[in-house]
């Protein structure tokens, strides 16, 4: 007996030496990390331009504050856009819903010929082995007929069509393309806006922010548009559009009331960056994508009084400041095994951080850039300036610390 208690208490001695150990360990290989801001921080911060707003600031303002040197310019056209709202293999097939109480109209755009289409839904699919589309009207289990297409649909009372769970104004528009089949949105610049602006900014802040808002989803709108298959995707590859079930009145008075204008230099739309919250200051182009553009440089975003705009505004950016812990082995393409360490090498003026030096257990690497540095390290989650709490992921912004810097 007295030797099995001798065993026992090793065993306990032991297993308390383990327990000892492991945060031990894990306290090693944790670095903790923290910030402020969200996203690349280039261009029009929307937290800034909603404080902006409720400091009394007019769109017109806002937009050339975070726009350097640009001018505002109302142009005359309002051209037909193409939003890629999915894409199958090209022998797959996509359903748009005519709802009910609206009528549609079914249009072979190789030879102009329509069908008056009553509520339902309604298959397209493509035939590689014979370069047709077949049209079926899956409501009633009936063919609709084989056309040489492209097919476009067209809503011509009661409503705009549906895809999916979205309803969509203008055409929707069926075509192979490189072996794809497409479904794009096609409908007028200002009536895509409409589906944009609610989707990038709250609706119900402030009508200026909304406004400028509206001048840059346009402008960057006009001056990235593809003029291919389509001009735009439907997400953050582009700007997130909603079609018309994200349309709100007030978002649509934003964009009524700024309709056609453009942030411009030398009368040409300028590629309007923007992103959510830039922790009290924005970021010069150069840093972020590479290339040096006059109206993108870095702005320090405060107020006279040195109070940033972002903290100023009610219901305040929650990004205005975060922490979290970077995750040991949540970087594998880094090739240092466990992060045990990260060291800041650069910064630029705005306090973003372009190169660092990782440490782990196998080794160690630079990084170098912003983007890089954003997306190849990952949180065990962040915590905000409001208390709330987000999952893991890629940080924040770039305006970060690691380590004892955090305090």
């Amino acid at each position: 007996m007295l030797r099995l208690m001798g065993v026992m208490l090793a065993g306990i001695i032991v297993a308390t030496a383990v327990l000892v150990a492991v945060p031990k360990v894990e306290a090693q290989s944790r670095v903790g990390v923290c910030g402020s801001g969200f996203g690349h921080g280039v261009g029009l911060s929307q937290y800034g331009a909603k404080g902006r707003a409720e400091a009394g600031q007019s769109f017109q303002q806002i937009t050339r504050t975070y726009y350097r040197g640009v001018g505002l310019q109302r142009f005359q056209n309002n051209p037909v856009v193409g939003v890629l709202l999915g894409a199958r293999a090209e022998s797959g097939a996509h359903d748009v819903v005519v709802r009910s109480g609206a009528r549609a109209r079914m249009a072979n755009l190789a030879t102009g010929g329509t069908v008056n289409l009553n509520p339902g839904r309604y298959r397209t699919r493509y035939l590689p082995n014979r370069g047709v589309y077949r049209v079926t009207d899956v409501s009633r289990s009936r063919s609709i007929g084989v056309y040489s297409g492209p097919i476009a649909f067209r809503p011509v009372s009661g409503g705009p069509l549906r895809y999916g769970q979205t309803n969509y104004r203008g055409a929707l528009v069926v075509r192979e393309n490189n072996s794809r089949l497409l479904l794009v949105n096609r409908l007028r610049m200002e009536t895509y806006l409409r589906g944009v602006v609610p989707r990038e900014m709250p609706s119900s802040w402030a009508m200026e922010a909304l406004k400028s808002q509206a001048v840059a989803a346009r402008s960057f709108a006009r001056a990235t548009q593809r003029n291919g298959a389509f001009d735009f995707f439907a997400d953050t590859r582009d700007q997130v559009y909603g079609g018309a079930s994200a349309e709100t009145r007030r978002t649509n008075v934003a964009v009524r009331d700024t309709a056609r204008i453009h942030a411009v230099t030398d009368g040409r739309p300028i590629t309007a960056f923007f992103h959510s919250s830039n922790g009290r200051h924005t970021e010069d182009s150069r840093f972020v994508f590479g290339n040096a553009v006059s109206y993108l440089k870095a702005l320090r975003d405060v107020d006279g009084a040195g109070r940033p705009f972002e903290g100023r505004a009610r219901g305040n950016s929650p990004w205005i400041n975060w922490s979290g812990s970077i995750d040991p082995n949540g970087s594998p393409g880094f090739g240092v095994g466990s992060i045990r360490s990260i060291r800041v090498l650069n910064r630029t003026s705005s306090g973003r951080v372009t190169r660092i030096e990782v440490r782990g257990s196998r080794g160690e690497t630079i990084v170098r850039g912003q983007q890089d540095i954003r997306f190849g390290l990952q949180s065990t989650g962040i915590r905000r300036a409001d208390g709330s709490n987000v999952p893991g992921g890629p940080l924040p912004s770039a305006r970060l610390s690691f380590g004892n810097a955090c305090g």
